[in-house]
C-alpha cells in the first residue's frame, strides 16, 4: 500500500474516533465529499470500533491474478530503460487492458514515461575536438563573463511551443475550426533575429530583412559594429569577458576577426572553439524562453511587422533573472563537456 493510502486510512480512523458521538453517518458523509469509497470508510470504522488500529493487515486485500509480483518484475524488465515498447503489445502479453498496464507501471514501479530530447548528430572527429577545445575554453572562462550571440527564425504562428498544438473539447463536433485546425502555409513567412547576451544584459536585436542572409558583411556591419561593440562597452567595459560565437563561416571571416583584433575584442579563436555543442550554449535555451513568451496563449502574428513588434516587446518583458541564471551556467556546462564528454558518449 502506498504511503498516501496509509495516510488516508489513518485520517479516517482518527476522524471517526474524534467524532464517534455523532454517529457513523457523520463520518461516512464527511469522506463521501472527498470521493472516498463508502465501503472503504465503513471498513475503517469497523476497525476503529474493534480497536484494531488503522494499519492494514499484511497480506490482506484482493489477491493479484494478472500482475503478480513475478509478472510485475517481467513488466519492469520489458519497459525499463528501453524505447519503442508497445503498451498494446504488453497488454496482449499479459492478457489485460492497455490502461491496466499504464496503471501498473505508475503504481507498482518507479518507471515514468519521458519524451526523447533532440541532440545533434556528431562525427568522431567532432567529438575529439569537443573534448580538446572544451578543456581550453573552460580554463579561458575562469573569472570571465561569457558573451554569446546567435540567430533564430520566428514564424507568424508557432505550434511547436508546448501546449500550442493541443486543444480541449467535450464534443469535437462543436469545437470551432479555428481551435481544431492550424493553417499551414507551404512557404510560411519567417523572421530571422540576431542577439547577443550575457549574464549582465541582452543586446538590441537585429531583424534580418527578408531575402538577406547573414553573410560576413552583414554580420560585421549590423551585428558586430552596431550591436556587439555597444553591448560590450555598456556592460563589460572592465574587459572581464569572453565572446563565444558559434563556428558559422561569417563569424570567422578574415574581415570580422581583423575587426575583433583592431577593437581588442576578447573572443574564442576558431581552433579553440568546440563544434556543434548547443547543450553548452545557454543562448539556445534563451531562444526557447523568448519564443515561449512571444507565442504565449497561442498568439499569432498577422504579418512580419507585428511579429517584429511582438518580439521587441517580449525582449523587454522577459524575466531577466532567469536569463542571468542561464548565462551564469556557461562555464559549468563547458566543464561537463570537459569531464563527461558529449551526451551520446555517456
Amino acid at each position: 500500500m502506498s504511503s498516501k493510502q496509509e495516510q488516508r486510512r489513518k485520517r479516517i480512523y482518527e476522524f471517526y474516533l474524534a467524532n464517534r458521538s455523532k454517529g457513523k453517518k457523520f463520518t461516512l458523509d464527511h469522506f463521501r465529499c472527498e470521493n472516498v469509497a463508502r465501503q472503504t470508510v465503513s471498513d475503517i470504522i469497523k476497525r476503529a470500533e474493534n480497536d484494531s488500529g488503522h494499519e492494514r493487515v499484511q497480506g490482506s486485500g484482493r489477491v493479484a491474478k494478472i500482475m503478480t509480483s513475478k509478472n510485475i518484475k517481467r513488466l519492469k524488465i520489458m519497459f525499463d530503460h528501453r524505447d519503442g515498447v508497445s503498451i498494446r503489445q504488453a497488454a496482449r502479453k499479459f492478457n489485460c487492458s492497455n490502461p491496466y498496464i499504464l496503471k501498473t507501471l505508475a503504481s507498482k514501479t518507479e518507471i515514468e514515461i519521458h519524451k526523447k530530447k533532440k541532440i545533434p548528430k556528431r562525427t568522431e572527429d567532432q567529438r575529439e575536438r569537443i573534448r580538446r577545445c572544451s578543456d581550453r575554453l573552460y580554463r579561458k572562462l575562469q573569472g570571465k563573463h561569457a558573451i554569446l550571440d546567435d540567430e533564430s527564425y520566428f514564424t507568424l504562428a508557432h505550434s511547436t511551443i508546448n501546449g500550442n498544438d493541443n486543444f480541449y473539447s467535450s464534443d469535437i463536433s462543436k469545437t470551432p475550426a479555428s481551435v481544431k485546425y492550424r493553417e499551414n502555409a507551404k512557404f510560411e513567412k519567417k523572421l530571422l533575429v540576431w542577439v547577443c547576451a550575457s549574464e549582465k544584459g541582452i543586446s538590441k536585436p537585429y531583424f534580418v530583412p527578408s531575402g538577406l542572409a547573414v553573410n560576413k558583411n552583414v554580420y560585421l556591419e549590423q551585428c558586430v559594429k552596431k550591436r556587439l561593440l555597444p553591448f560590450i562597452n555598456a556592460y563589460h567595459s572592465d574587459g572581464q569577458y569572453l565572446f563565444w560565437p558559434d563556428l558559422a563561416s561569417s563569424h570567422y571571416a578574415k574581415t570580422v576577426t581583423d575587426h575583433f583584433e583592431t577593437e581588442g575584442i576578447n573572443y574564442v579563436l576558431r581552433e579553440e572553439n568546440p563544434p556543434n555543442v548547443p547543450e553548452a550554449r545557454p543562448i539556445e535555451d534563451f531562444w526557447g524562453l523568448l519564443k515561449g513568451k512571444v507565442y504565449e496563449n497561442n498568439w499569432q502574428a498577422e504579418n512580419i511587422q507585428k511579429l517584429e513588434a511582438r518580439i521587441k516587446f517580449c525582449l523587454k518583458k522577459i524575466d531577466f533573472e532567469t536569463v542571468k541564471a542561464l548565462f551564469e551556467s556557461t562555464r559549468v556546462r563547458v566543464g561537463k563537456l570537459r569531464t563527461k564528454g558529449v551526451i551520446e558518449s555517456n
